[in-house]
């Protein structure tokens, strides 16, 4: 084990991207020598994990050409065993590799031709064009990788993948778990995350319309879609329960964490209907349940099992504002049963929806590669 080099591929994402850091991280714990190719200013060598940086893309053309052969070209004069791709976009450098007998892994973070669907940079009528041709270099991906998934519904998509849930470590759950759960005085909602159309953004501000003058919803995250950006200030400046802490970029995490030490009646997720996130356990369910707060969100099956089955908050009709209101209208009222909501979901947090319960898999999958390859 100690001697098996993996190089993580992500001419995309930040290099401490959580997904891909953790799994990084977790190899360097188990012995192996990793490291992560990405868009970074500086190599440097962070929880026993070297980064190799390259240069940022400056539009999407570029990302896909020049830095994903940035990025490949990195990695491959590192000579690792394992060359372990994160994005859609580097499964044709992954097809050469494969046919010059190298070891790949593709790690599928996302139902890619689902999201083509809601991706608001894309034309209307574009989007099932690209949605269509993602899946098609899917198929071809998952008849010529090994195929990691984030979601245990992917493998509809990619039969035979092994699951590596896409869990938070114990670690980063450990200051939101520290916080004092005590009931607002008042309605105070929370979401955090990407703040976009299809992750209920409008949903959410309009929610104010059915709740108390004293009401607050907070939308706190990266709102990288200027016209949107532009339609929740307005509003907010009409309406002053309405708060706002946007980012043209991600925010570091230490100031949405901030934010959660606040009282706050739950955490929001009221999503429009999408094939994209109907089926998706979103990290932000967890980070919610850590933080000991009730969540509110739409009614979709997989949501439902989730929220309503561990009773750790409550569904709603997303199209229903006056329904969606009226939950939170519930939790204020009985704040009892809103505090005991979140301790089982600290509870849930600390026993199963961690990256502790994941990672064992990735390395005994990285070792099954190596054994059948020798």
């Amino acid at each position: 084990m100690a001697s098996l080099k993996v190089a993580h591929l992500s001419p995309h994402r930040d290099p401490f991207e959580p997904r891909t850091f953790f799994e990084a991280m977790s190899g360097a714990a188990a012995g192996l020598e990793t490291l992560v190719i990405a868009p970074h200013d500086r190599d440097e060598t962070r929880e026993g994990v070297r980064i190799l940086g390259i240069p940022r893309y400056r539009n999407r053309l570029e990302r896909v050409t020049v830095t994903c052969w940035r990025c490949v070209r990195r990695a491959h004069a590192e000579r690792p065993d394992i060359y372990h791709l994160h994005e859609p976009d580097l499964i044709p450098w992954g097809l050469v590799l494969r046919l010059v007998g190298k070891r790949v892994l593709y790690d599928v973070h996302e139902d890619y031709a689902a999201a083509a669907i809601v991706r608001p940079w894309l034309p209307n009528g574009a989007r099932r064009v690209v949605a269509a041709l993602v899946g098609a270099v899917s198929f071809v991906a998952r008849k010529a990788f090994t195929i990691v998934i984030a979601e245990s519904y992917y493998a509809r998509l990619f039969p035979g993948g092994v699951e590596v849930l896409n869990y938070a470590r114990l670690e980063e759950y450990a200051g939101l778990q520290a916080i004092e759960r005590q009931p607002s005085k008042h309605i105070r909602a929370l979401y955090t995350g990407s703040v976009t159309d299809s992750r209920g953004a409008r949903h959410h501000a309009r929610l104010l319309e059915h709740l108390p003058a004293d009401a607050e919803v907070l939308l706190i995250g990266q709102c990288a879609i200027p016209a949107l950006r532009a339609e929740l200030e307005a509003k907010a400046a009409a309406d002053s329960r309405l708060v706002l802490h946007l980012a043209p970029s991600w925010l570091p995490r230490d100031i949405i964490a901030a934010r959660y030490a606040e009282h706050w009646t739950c955490g929001l997720a009221i999503f429009p209907d999408t094939p994209h996130y109907r089926e998706k356990e979103l990290t932000k369910f967890f980070e919610y349940m850590a933080a000991g707060l009730p969540v509110v969100c739409s009614d979709f099956p997989v949501w439902r099992d989730l929220v309503v089955g561990n009773n750790v908050g409550l569904v709603v009709n997303p199209e229903d504002r006056a329904e969606a209101a009226a939950a939170l209208l519930w939790l204020h009222e009985h704040p009892a049963e809103a505090v005991e909501m979140g301790r089982r979901g600290r509870e849930l947090v600390l026993s199963r929806y961690n990256w502790d319960t994941q990672a064992d898999r990735l390395g005994t999958l990285y070792r099954e590669m190596c054994a059948a390859r020798s």
